[in-house]
């Protein structure tokens, strides 16, 4: 038995190797926008499959917005409302998803206990060489806390994601060790992607994970940053987001869906 989890373990690890071995390291893939989402397009763009393909790391969500996506070492994890964490077959689809080739990090830090998720932004903004490049963020270690969110599966016609994080369940996870998966978009990426940084989480015994909306560094943080100097936005090929309106400015509302509330 223990030979037979050996092997597919093995195996398990080939097929991801396979799936991302086209893509290049550098490379910040996208499908749809972050105003398209904010607006209430929920409908499934691009496959897991499709995504695995061009990353082994990133986030996300899925078809009518159930859920958050955290894609850890080529693996898609779904984390419900309910709070359950779940891997979701290839087939499943997304209506916003972004995905890098994680090889190796270009810098790193170690981060002291008792840290804010703010304050761990700045840290890593402080060592940023550039703040007109993309960064994907991966602080792995011991958390004190960890504040999340997801959010339920929607029906359409899809309200906007402001109204739809009014209903989101919280969670708080004390004392958990895991790895949050983040990006780092510049200002100029407004309206395609979430300025700044923007995090999920996932625990390291996959059982609990989400959005990040606040956390307290425990002890034996480490954070591993990869510079992005090349951005693939795919557009969705469908009549609903030909006919959005993405002409306004939605930068309230996603802060709004972004931040914790108060």
């Amino acid at each position: 038995m223990r030979g037979m989890k050996r092997i597919l373990a093995v195996w398990a690890a080939v097929c991801v190797w396979a799936a991302v071995a086209s893509a290049e390291p550098g490379v910040l893939t996208q499908w749809s926008t972050i105003d398209a989402l904010v607006t209430g397009h929920y409908d499934g763009e691009v496959s897991l499959a499709e995504v695995k393909r061009h990353g082994d790391f990133g986030l996300g969500t899925f078809e009518g917005a159930d859920g958050e996506m955290v894609l850890l070492d080529g693996r898609v994890y779904q984390i419900t409302s309910g709070g359950e964490v779940r891997e979701p077959d290839d087939a499943v689809r997304s209506p916003f998803a972004a995905a890098v080739v994680f090889k190796k990090a270009d810098f790193e830090l170690s981060l002291p206990a008792g840290l804010t998720l703010e304050q761990v932004k700045a840290r890593v903004e402080s060592a940023l060489p550039s703040k007109n490049v993309f960064y994907a963020v991966r602080v792995d270690g011991r958390f004190d806390e960890v504040r999340t969110r997801s959010v339920a599966r929607q029906e359409k016609p899809y309200p906007p994601l402001a109204a739809v994080v009014k209903a989101q369940s919280l969670f708080t996870l004390t004392k958990s060790e895991g790895t949050l998966v983040g990006l780092r978009c510049p200002e100029f990426a407004k309206g395609v992607n979430v300025p700044g940084y923007h995090f999920h989480y996932l625990q390291s015994d996959h059982t609990a994970g989400g959005h990040v909306l606040g956390l307290v560094t425990g002890e034996g943080v480490r954070v591993r940053v990869a510079v992005l100097r090349e951005w693939s936005v795919k557009l969705p090929a469908s009549a609903a987001f030909d006919a959005l309106d993405l002409s306004g400015d939605r930068a309230a509302e996603l802060k709004a869906v972004e931040s914790e509330r108060k």
